[in-house]
Order: C-alpha cells, then sequence, then structure tokens
C-alpha cells in the first residue's frame, strides 16, 4: 500500500508541476504575443513621449501638424479623476476610452503643461477564451496522465476480479497474467499465490473425494460379505453390527454427495421447468414411505429457469427433513406471488430457534447433537439445499410454522408467459 501512495504523490505532483510550466510557456507564447493594436500603440505612445521631450517650442506646433493621431492639450481642460491625475505627474501612460470603446493613451508633456493624446485604437480583445481553452487543456492532460498510471493497476483489479470468479465456480485453470508497473503488483503476487494454493487444496479435495469413493467402499464390502458369513452363528449380534455398517456406507454416500457438489455448478443445465410436477413427483414418494399426513396447495404452470435434476434434490431433502422431524402433519404449498414461485414446506415438528436457523445449512450440522438412530442423518441434507440454491442465486428461509414446527420457503423468479409462448 505503501508503494500505491507513494507513486500517486509522484504522479500527481509531477504532473501539477508539467502543466503548471507548459501552461505558463503557452500564455506567453500564445497570449502575450499575440497581435494587438492598443499594446502596439502603448509602445509608440513611450517612443512619442520620448521623442517629445527633445523637440524645441518652435518646432513643436510644426511637429504636430504632421502627426495625424497625436493631439495635444492643456491638461486642466479635462476633470482627471485623482489616480488619473497623479499617474499623469509620474510621468506614466494611462488609457481611457471614448464613448464608442476604443482606447486612448495619454502622457504629460511640455514640462507637463499638457497632455499628448494618442489614438484612438481598438481595446485589446478579451483573453478569457484562451484562458478557458488552457485550463480545459491542463485538466485534460492531468486526467490523461492518471488514466495511463491507473491502467496497469485496472487490468491487475480485473484479472484478480477473474480469479476470483473461477476459483468461485469451481474452475481451477488459473491462468494469470500482471503488469510489472502497476502499483499493486506486490499485492497481486500474494493473491495470485494464495489463489493458487487454493486451487491446489480443491484439486486435492477432488482426488480425494474419488480416493475414498473407492478405498472406504472397498473394506465395508467385505464387511458386509464377514457378516453375512457370521449370521448364523451370531444373529442378533450380527445384525447389529449390519446396521452400524449400513450406516457407515449412508454417511460415506451423503459425503461424497456433497463433496461432489463443490464441483457439480460446472455441469449446470439451466432450462424453463415447471415445478408443480417436480414437487408432486416427490410427494408420490413421500406417501409410500411415512405415515404422516400430507396438505397438498400447488398451483400448475408455475414456470421458472432451474436445473430440473438439481432441484429436485432440493424439494427430496425438504420433504425428508419435514417427516424426519414433524410429528403427524406436513403441509405443501406451491404459490405464485409478485412474479415469484413460493415452494413452502411445513411441519408440526419442535421446530428450529431463530438463533439457530443459520447454523443448520451448515454442513454436519445438527440441533440434535446424538445422532440417534430415530432421527438420523449426518447432517448434509439442508448444506445440500443451501449449496444448489446458492446456484440458483436464491437461499432458503426459515420461519415458524403455524403447524408448530418450521416452514421452509423456497422463492425463484417465475418466467413470463409471453417468452414460454
Amino acid at each position: 500500500m505503501l508503494r500505491l501512495l507513494v507513486s500517486l504523490y509522484i504522479v500527481v505532483f509531477a504532473s501539477i508541476i508539467a502543466i503548471n510550466l507548459g501552461s505558463e510557456a503557452i500564455w506567453r507564447n500564445w497570449v502575450d504575443q499575440a497581435p494587438d493594436d492598443l499594446r502596439h500603440a502603448t509602445l509608440v505612445a513611450g517612443q512619442y513621449k520620448q521623442a517629445l521631450s527633445y523637440i524645441k517650442e518652435d518646432e513643436f506646433e510644426s511637429f504636430l501638424s504632421t502627426q495625424t493621431q497625436l493631439t495635444v492639450f492643456p491638461y486642466e481642460d479635462v476633470a482627471w479623476l485623482p489616480e488619473q491625475l497623479t499617474a499623469l505627474r509620474q510621468g506614466e501612460i494611462i488609457t481611457s476610452f471614448d464613448d464608442t470603446g476604443n482606447a486612448l493613451l495619454l502622457f504629460m508633456t511640455n514640462n507637463g503643461m499638457s497632455v499628448a493624446q494618442l489614438g484612438p485604437f481598438a481595446p485589446a480583445q478579451s483573453a478569457e477564451l484562451k484562458q478557458y481553452t488552457i485550463k480545459f487543456l491542463s485538466y485534460s492532460v492531468l486526467a490523461l496522465l492518471l488514466v495511463i498510471w491507473l491502467r496497469p493497476l485496472w487490468i491487475d483489479l480485473v484479472q484478480l476480479k477473474r480469479t476470483s470468479e473461477k476459483l468461485a465456480s469451481g474452475s481451477l485453470d488459473l491462468t494469470t497474467s500482471r503488469s510489472r508497473f502497476s502499483a499493486i503488483y506486490t499485492l497481486t503476487q500474494q493473491i495470485e499465490r494464495m489463489a493458487l494454493k487454493t486451487a491446489s487444496l480443491m484439486s486435492n479435495q477432488k482426488q480425494l473425494v474419488n480416493a475414498v469413493s473407492h478405498e472406504l467402499r472397498t473394506p465395508l464390502a467385505r464387511l458386509k460379505f464377514a457378516l453375512a458369513m457370521l449370521a448364523p452363528k451370531a444373529p442378533e449380534q450380527v445384525a447389529a453390527m449390519e446396521e452400524d455398517v449400513t450406516e457407515m456406507e449412508v454417511l460415506i454416500d451423503e459425503m461424497l454427495s456433497y463433496a461432489r457438489l463443490e464441483f457439480a455448478n460446472q455441469q449446470l443445465h439451466m432450462q424453463q421447468c415447471n415445478l408443480a410436477p417436480l414437487i408432486l413427483d416427490q410427494l408420490e414418494k413421500l406417501t409410500r414411505t411415512t405415515d404422516k399426513q400430507l396438505i397438498t396447495n400447488t398451483i400448475n404452470d408455475t414456470l421458472v429457469m432451474c436445473d430440473p435434476h438439481q432441484l429436485t434434490r432440493v424439494i427430496q431433502n425438504l420433504l425428508q427433513n419435514a417427516d424426519k422431524y414433524g410429528q403427524s402433519t406436513i403441509r405443501i404449498s406451491l404459490e405464485q406471488r409478485q412474479n415469484m414461485a413460493v415452494f413452502t414446506v411445513e411441519d408440526d415438528g419442535p421446530g428450529i430457534p431463530e438463533s439457530k436457523r443459520e447454523q443448520v445449512f451448515q454442513p454436519f450440522s445438527r440441533l440434535d447433537k446424538s445422532r440417534n438412530k430415530e432421527t438420523g442423518g449426518f447432517g448434509l441434507g439442508l448444506a445440500i439445499v443451501s449449496k444448489i440454491l446458492s446456484w440458483h442465486n436464491t437461499s432458503c428461509e426459515i420461519n415458524d410454522s403455524e403447524l408448530g414446527g418450521a416452514c421452509f420457503t423456497v422463492q425463484l423468479p417465475l418466467v413470463s408467459q409471453s417468452k414460454h409462448g
């Protein structure tokens, strides 16, 4: 950061000095040396004043008769302003203007008894336009220098944004290019090292998932075979052990399933989909395994953009969660509110405290710490729901249900009927 501040200070300081020097040079060569009748006449008036001081009195009248623009009159003939009279007596050449706006040059002559008038001349042109032009050019040059200084910084920031987007999407192909002239060159180096290390960790995780899929399943399969051989000798003990092995298999499946989700968003197949059939299909499956009362209220032709396979998994996990913790009743509804499809699942279970509602979406998080076999599960169902919904740019909200338990709500933007048609 110190390098960034120092480089910015140097660029701005050097730019201001260069612009000031350039502006002064342009003003001297463009404005001060521009053709100006009044400025030229002032020089001529100085020469007249010097010449008149050497002319004798008897030659004075004859000299004036040859000068068409020079007239001499007694200074008492004009009501001078005090500052004008003071300047004349000090030998200065003053400027006055006639009724038409033309300039007149006046100076004392004839030993201070008379005033010589030279003119009229066209007044000096206003330099206001030139002044604003120089200011505009100066600010433009300063802006250009700042753009040149900011360009390497901008390139690095865009590169960092692309790298973070790739990491967020699970892409491990990180090709980086940075400018050595950037003020944040050191920072980009450190962030790139961190990104490459993160990509390496993600790659190792993916390899670990594949390894676990094979290495853990193989000994479990041998263990199940050995238990089947021992079943006739100790059926009760073997049955309990088989339940533990089955539980381990389910845990491994859920762990692998969640781990694969870290990379699955690269293969999302977004398309128009009617939510109602997806929900009804999962409800039909649930009725085969549950003894709870199911109250349904779904609206057909509820079109959204989604990955049907992944969203089906969301519906399935929410229904299984309600079946697991509900006491006797589950209510499922699909409504349309303000261009949104609203899917809710409610149960009459113990509910979820408000302070714990964010926690339940974390992997391996369960409010029931005992992990008993009655409720089952390993705290990955809602984590999978949260992960999939994040790919659809939405989330799952938890509120209190009128049934007494928890109410899970998912909202997705509706696809307009005009687009569908």
